[in-house]
């Protein structure tokens, strides 16, 4: 019989080529193709345990072939949430049953279908609060650039040049609130190279006529009707002033006769006096009546008379009504393009042959108004705009003379309601003009509830009329605290109605079941994440939305990938619809379970071998750094992010127990560039078998983004592949077995060594406590022992940290070849002997000897 130290050096000389002659037998091929083709027809648990083949291939992959018949058992393994420490899997303590769970996405081990993950949700988030800052910081550029452009004189030399340059027109465009995808260069250029008070104008010749028509049929139209409404309210009125004169009548001739009863009387009167006085009061009201209905009767046949002068007879008011509606109805629809026309020609003071007059083109007070109508057009107020905002508060200040040009003007008003922090929606107008002329003792009235009301007054100087002298509103002390309290608080409100749409997405994703929903309870929260990847709600429409979200991103055919905008592309990859429209399982570049080992392996391998507060302090650590894989691989969406974040990778390599320092970028490029079906590509011809295992764990197609076709597979691509390797590997460490049970020991223990981190691993699991006592003699009684001191025996014998170290490994298991022959008698002939048929041999006491040399 060959030895068990050279049998275990062939076949790990070249363990590919061993495996690869174990792969290509006729019967293991078979296998590992159904179970490829197989395994993704899977929909449950139940059909992969139906499905003998599938289900004992992955058994023997992961070393559990003596467990095939109990399915009841392995059916609690397979839905064991391995991220709950109770859950059944996590409290067996053969760690096999864990990483046969963690390599299926069965039950709470896969996940489960939401339209959202908690990583998707957090990407949502933190991409919403970069455009907020992105929009910032675009708007405030494009605002700087458009004023300099403009106001500038040399910048822009001609409304060719100014058309041309899309940055300054698309700016102009929002300002103006005009949709871009309606325009019409040679329109717009005719409109802002026009006179407006020229008739042979472009502007008048191709729009003012006819806008001029139609604001005069509506003119006249208004005053038909107004002349109908006079007609029919004359002869009511009429008929009132006739009765209150009657009223007023009798009420003199009841006072009459009252006042001649006071006067025949004897005794007391004050009752009849009471009489008097509430007769009197009724004629006091009658008159003021009388006086005012006369006054109204009066204008109304003075307006009629004005009517009558300029309007078709009134008997042929119904037929000049309708000609008049015919005109309005004809222009309707493109008054608002003429109306834009129309302030273009105003707003621009081109030459006719779109050159740049002398005195410019555009004036300052034009281009702070514009800018004023851009930040208007935004959904929320960016830094820029609060910026404008103080500087048109200050430009306006020496202007103000009473404290209706602050309640009038929204701008203003706004800015002083914020500064005081009196921006709530039913503070009105008419309560900030009180507030600053302090009228009716508002401020000492609200003095202990609402105090902003003393701040507010405090801050301007109003009479108690609600007037003031030009240029004495404010002090300049009154102005910077103004400015000191606006700058403070101009986003508060759009921060809290920030935190608050969060809050309710995170209710409406819990609720979501189909994409309908997303377009039905949900469409609050559909148009937070609109603006989150930074699409406008009018871009598109529902239909298209839904259908951009059922793609498959995987499918550069599907739908999505038509309407050529990454922005549609960014929100699919948030949400996890089917093409049937409803939630299905969250694709991530890693399942959940691979997710959850990797941050338990990462911690158990930076606290291993440490004790108390260095202990402590390590996994305080250690847990911060895994939380970190943990919440940033579910935001992973493609190799090339996975490749660039090292700390994610060195994480990664960690948690298998691969030091970082000695794997350089352009190794991991090359390692998850490989095809792991190919026997041959980089990574599975490494001697260090963990890189192939470490790159299947994840997720990736070909072009390295995530396949997003596996959403509810039972496992994913890259586990697929691992399966197979591992269950090629079983094979070969069984088939060495029935030669030679050393071999089998000694290639399982290397295969397990890097998963040991203290000695309870090793006496939990019979073939490595076997290596154990082989390795240091120990004889077999020493499983009665106090598990504690047979731990305490591992531990004095074997240096645990000496098994990541490659050279001491190497070592550790040629001994263990060497004294599983002496234990059993084991004397073969030499290499030499094996390979050139020459007789010699390697005595037992040689054997002997050379396990006793100190490992180093």
């Amino acid at each position: 019989m060959v030895s068990t130290y050279l049998t275990f050096d062939l076949v790990n000389r070249d363990i590919q080529k061993s495996l690869g002659r174990i792969s290509g037998q006729t019967m293991v091929a078979n296998d590992t193709k159904y179970y490829q083709e197989n395994i993704g027809k899977v929909k449950n648990l139940d059909e992969f345990l139906g499905d003998y083949r599938l289900y004992s291939y992955a058994m023997k992959a992961h070393g559990l072939e003596e467990m095939i018949y109990a399915k009841a058992f392995m059916k609690k393994v397979f839905e064991s949430d391995l991220s709950d420490e109770n859950s059944f899997a996590n409290r067996l303590t053969d760690e096999r049953y864990k990483n046969i769970a963690a390599a299926f996405n069965f039950g709470a081990a896969g996940g489960t279908a939401a339209a959202q993950s908690n990583g998707q949700m957090d990407e949502l988030f933190e991409t919403y609060d970069e455009t907020v800052a992105a929009l910032n910081d675009t708007t405030a550029e494009d605002t700087r650039y458009f004023k300099v452009m403009l106001g500038t004189l040399g910048n822009i030399n001609s409304v060719d040049e100014l058309l041309a340059n899309d940055r300054l027109r698309d700016y102009l465009f929002r300002a103006y609130d005009y949709d871009a995808k309606y325009y019409n260069r040679d329109a717009i250029r005719g409109a802002m190279v026009s006179d407006p008070n020229d008739p042979s104008s472009f502007f008048n010749q191709a729009y003012g006529n006819e806008l001029a028509g139609y604001r005069a049929a509506r003119t006249e139209d208004g005053e038909l009707a107004e002349r109908a409404t006079i007609i029919i309210a004359l002869p009511a009125l009429q008929d009132t002033i006739q009765t209150g004169q009657t009223t007023r009548t009798d009420l003199m001739a009841q006072i009459a006769a009252k006042q001649n009863e006071i006067d025949n009387a004897t005794g007391d009167t004050s009752a009849l006096q009471q009489e008097l006085d509430a007769l009197q009061a009724s004629l006091a009201a009658t008159e003021a009546g009388l006086l005012s209905d006369q006054a109204e009767l009066d204008r109304y046949n003075t307006r009629l008379t004005e009517l009558n002068s300029r309007l078709v007879p009134v008997d042929q008011t119904e037929a000049r009504r309708e000609a008049l509606q015919e005109i309005i109805n004809a222009s309707v629809d493109k008054i608002p393009f003429f109306q834009f026309m129309e302030v273009l020609a105003n707003d621009f003071n081109f030459n006719p042959d779109g050159s740049v007059p002398p005195g410019g083109f555009i004036t300052d007070d034009k281009i702070d108004e514009l800018v004023g109508g851009y930040f208007s057009s935004q959904t929320r107020t960016t830094r820029a705009e609060a910026m404008y905002n103080q500087e048109y508060f200050e430009k306006k200040l020496p202007t103000i003379t009473k404290a209706s040009d602050i309640t009038d003007d929204p701008r203003l008003l706004q800015y002083v309601k914020v500064a005081y922090g009196l921006d709530e929606s039913y503070i009105v107008p008419s309560t900030i003009e009180r507030i600053l002329a302090n009228d009716g003792g508002i401020v000492e009235q609200y003095e202990e509830t609402r105090p902003q009301y003393r701040a507010l007054y405090n801050a301007f100087n109003f009479q108690a009329d609600g007037t003031v002298a030009a240029g004495n509103a404010q002090t300049e002390a009154q102005t910077s605290a103004t400015r000191d309290g606006y700058m403070s608080r101009w986003d508060d409100k759009q921060e809290a109605a920030t935190e608050k749409s969060i809050q309710f997405y995170k209710l409406d994703m819990a609720a979501l079941k189909s994409v309908n929903d997303l377009f039905g309870s949900g469409r609050t929260s559909l148009n937070f994440a609109l603006e989150a990847v930074g699409i406008e709600l009018s871009t598109y429409s529902d239909l298209k939305l839904r259908n951009a979200l059922k793609s498959d991103l995987s499918d550069p055919k599907s739908y999505i990938y038509t309407l050529k905008d990454p922005r549609l592309v960014k929100l699919a990859k948030l949400f996890n619809f089917a093409p049937d429209g409803l939630i299905t399982t969250p694709v991530m570049a890693q399942s959940n379970a691979t997710i959850t080992n990797i941050a338990k392996d990462y911690i158990l391998r930076k606290t291993r071998y440490l004790e108390k507060d260095e202990l402590e302090a390590a996994k305080t650590k250690a847990q911060a750094e895994a939380k970190y894989y943990t919440d940033t691989i579910q935001r992973i969406e493609n190799k090339s992010e996975l490749l660039a974040d090292r700390k994610l990778l060195d994480i990664l390599l960690f948690s298998k127990g691969i030091d970082p320092e000695t794997v350089t970028d352009d190794f991991l490029k090359k390692a998850f560039d490989s095809d792991l079906s190919d026997t041959k590509s980089f990574v599975n011809i490494q001697a260090d078998k963990r890189f192939a295992q470490l790159v299947g764990t994840f997720n990736f197609l070909p072009d390295g983004e995530i396949d997003r076709r596996a959403a509810g597979n039972v496992q994913n691509g890259g586990e697929v592949i691992t399966t197979q390797s591992m269950y090629v590997r079983q094979l070969l460490e069984t088939e060495q077995g029935e030669e030679n049970p050393g071999v089998r020991l000694a290639l399982y223990f290397e295969r397990m060594a890097d998963s040991i981190t203290d000695p309870y691993v090793i006496l939990g699991d019979e073939a490595l406590l076997e290596f154990f006592r082989v390795t240091f003699s120990m004889p077999a009684e020493m499983g009665s022992m106090d598990v504690d001191k047979q731990a305490q025996l591992v531990k004095s014998k074997l240096n645990l940290e000496d098994l990541s170290d490659p050279v001491k490994l190497k070592k550790l298991v040629q001994r263990f070849t060497m004294m599983y022959d002496i234990e059993n008698q084991v004397i073969s002939s030499g290499a030499v002997d094996i390979l050139g048929g020459t007789s010699g041999s390697i005595s037992a006491d040689t054997l002997w000897a050379l396990s006793q040399l100190k490992m180093r």
